[in-house]
Parts: structure tokens; sequence; C-alpha cells
């Protein structure tokens, strides 16, 4: 599949992915946030593709969470400044910054959401896509998990 296809379906994968998690815990969300939902998960998932898959998973995530929290200070500085929207305020949390929109708790919180965006995105491009090697996982210089073999190839 082409590379630019493959992106643009990863990308509303996390458009999509983002939005349903936001209304599940908020009730609404908005479509900016939807956007920087599907770019996070199409960079973040690429990110053992770009580099290798021995890329320490606890580095990934702590990438991927850099990625959101500066997306967050971009985006919800945008929007206090300009937009006028208010789509989130971490103002009433403890070690916040940039006008309430970034929060060293979100972060720890987008962390742990990597683990779900590399897990999600490798399964999706070797199962259901049929690209890539079979995903492996490694953590301080160990492999700790491989994904399970895929039945079939389209070949």
């Amino acid at each position: 599949m082409n590379k630019t296809i493959r992106n643009l379906l990863m990308f509303i994968l996390g458009f999509c992915f983002y939005c349903a998690i936001e209304v599940v815990f908020r009730n609404m969300t908005f479509r900016l946030m939807g956007v920087a939902g599907g770019l996070i998960f199409t960079l973040g998932g690429t990110l053992n593709d770009r580099f290798s898959w021995k890329m320490d998973l606890l580095l990934q995530c702590g990438i991927i969470s850099v990625m959101v929290t500066f997306l967050e200070a971009i985006v919800g500085n945008i929007d206090y400044y300009f937009l006028h929207l208010n789509m989130w305020n971490y103002s009433n949390l403890h070690y916040q910054c940039l006008n309430g929109k970034v929060s060293l708790l979100f972060s720890i919180i987008w962390f742990f959401m990597g683990f779900a965006i590399v897990f999600i995105h490798d399964a999706i491009t070797y199962y259901w896509l049929h690209e890539g090697e079979q995903p492996e996982y490694w953590v301080f210089g160990k492999r700790i998990w491989q994904m399970p073999v895929r039945k079939c190839d389209l070949h």
C-alpha cells in the first residue's frame, strides 16, 4: 500500500479514536482536537518504522507524550488567544502551565496512552494492511513481546 494512503488511513483512524475517547470521557469533542489525535496516531505509530523495532518501547511512549504535550501547547494557545472555544483547561490541576493548556499529570497520562497508540498502529499495519515485519517490543535492551505471526499473507 502506498505510504501516503496508509498515513491518511492512520490519520482518519486516529482522528476517530481520539474523538470517541473524548466523547466517552467528556461527552463532547472538538474537530481540531481530532486533527491533533490523527497527527499523533500517525506520527507516534511510525516511530519504530523510522528507527528500528529495537527502539525501546518506553522511549517511544516518552516521545509520544512529548509530542502530545507540545501539540497541546500549540493548539491550546491557538484556542486561548484566537479561537476562544475553551477546548480544555487544566488550570485547576497542580503543575500546569501555559494558561492551563499543559499539565504534567496529563503528560504522564499521554505516556501511558502511547502504549495503546504503538500497539494499535502496529496491529493495524501488520494484520490488516499486511505491511512490515512482525512487530516486536523491547525494553532496556530485552525483547519483552512479539505479536503473533499473521496467519495469511496477501502475496
